[in-house]
């Protein structure tokens, strides 16, 4: 077929395939309305919580957490996978444990699926896909897509609804950057172009794909695992190279966003990037236009862990507009949601601050069908 010499990259932009919208939005938005009506304070307060899992089987814990909608969903690790039927088994209880809440919620089951080197699930009868640097030799973002699907799909098919992925950071310094091969590419239009070709992969295959890390982790080569990152670029710098990928994702009608750990002293001097209303509220939600779930990278990092109090950094991310808190580690969800129920009681987080969050967190559950219709 005749392709006037453009390349693969150059005929998929052409096509600016939105993602699916998917029916019956009025349904979803009085399902929404009923749902958040029946909530107690504490539930409202929990779905803004994904937390982690002690091991392969659920604890009486983790199960009674499900049921009384004391939570919003959990995380899947290595430690947590043994083979496809376990995790599926694993998935599912969970589900049915807060299928059977009081208003019936369904959970987000994540997992960090990028490919390479971050793969939570590596099964034998699992396909295994390089990092995502490798995947741009091909210059097509049909076969991104394809492989998102097949991704995607796989996770799909044990019960996992959410994947923290693709990641968004455009590759910098070489393999000097913390990120190095997990990023697309050195070039911020590519990025953008594979980035809206993977997330049309997932949503095909019905999981959400959560972009990461905003506002772009490229340019360091500092781990925030273990330390807060200082990034020295200006204003300029940031707008012109990091952020076009995530103004794709957005334009794409990406569903969710993860933030980084990160301190960007030409926007924000006093707070890192999760923590930070300019760069959550000013520039992801005003500026970018995104309407869709923040969801901050896990709260146990060092770069936030070793800064600040995890209470604080709950109350500040918050505020600052992110609407789930990935606990990743660590600490114990119960405390931090009581924590948190004491703080809205204290106004010192507006209680409609936390209903229009826990809002777009049900209509996101909504969305990929998991708030069930009444009876």
């Amino acid at each position: 077929m005749d392709n006037g010499g453009r390349t693969p990259v150059a005929q998929y932009e052409e096509q600016q395939l939105p993602l699916a919208e998917i029916p019956r939005r009025r349904t979803r938005e009085r399902l929404v309305d009923k749902t958040l009506e029946e909530m107690s304070l504490e539930q409202l307060v929990g779905q803004r919580f994904v937390t982690w899992l002690a091991g392969p089987a659920p604890t009486e814990k983790e199960l009674h957490l499900a049921r009384e909608g004391a939570v919003g969903g959990f995380i899947v690790y290595p430690r947590n996978v043994v083979d496809r039927a376990q995790v599926t088994a694993l998935t599912t209880a969970l589900q049915r444990a807060a299928l059977s809440s009081a208003p019936p919620v369904g959970l987000l089951l994540a997992a960090d699926q990028e490919g390479g080197r971050v793969a939570a699930l590596r099964l034998p009868d699992m396909p295994q896909f390089p990092p995502a640097r490798s995947w741009t030799q091909h210059d097509d973002p049909d076969y991104v897509e394809a492989s998102s699907y097949v991704i995607n799909r796989e996770l799909a098919s044990v019960g996992i609804n959410a994947n923290f992925a693709p990641v968004l950071d455009v590759y910098e310094h070489g393999d000097e950057s913390i990120i190095g091969d997990r990023a697309f590419s050195d070039t911020p239009e590519l990025v953008g172009t594979l980035g809206r070709a993977y997330l049309a992969g997932a949503e095909r295959a019905g999981v959400i794909a959560v972009p990461k890390h905003f506002p772009g982790h490229g340019s360091t080569a500092v781990d925030s695992h273990g330390e807060l990152p200082v990034v020295l670029l200006s204003r300029e710098e940031l707008y012109d190279r990091h952020l076009p990928p995530f103004r794709a994702a957005v334009d794409s009608g990406a569903p969710a966003m993860m933030t980084a750990h990160l301190l960007l002293p030409a926007v924000d001097p006093r707070y890192p990037a999760t923590l930070s209303q300019r760069i959550i509220t000013g520039i992801l939600r005003e500026e970018l236009g995104f309407d869709g779930v923040v969801i901050s990278d896990g709260v146990a990092m060092g770069a936030i862990s070793r800064n600040y109090d995890v209470v604080e950094a709950v109350e500040l991310s918050m505020k600052a507009g992110v609407d789930i808190i990935l606990v990743h580690a660590r600490y114990d969800v119960d405390e931090l949601v009581e924590a948190t129920v004491e703080l809205v009681r204290q106004r010192k987080i507006p209680r409609d601050d936390v209903e229009a969050a826990t809002r777009r967190v049900l209509e996101l559950k909504a969305r990929y069908g998991l708030l069930p219709p009444p009876p």
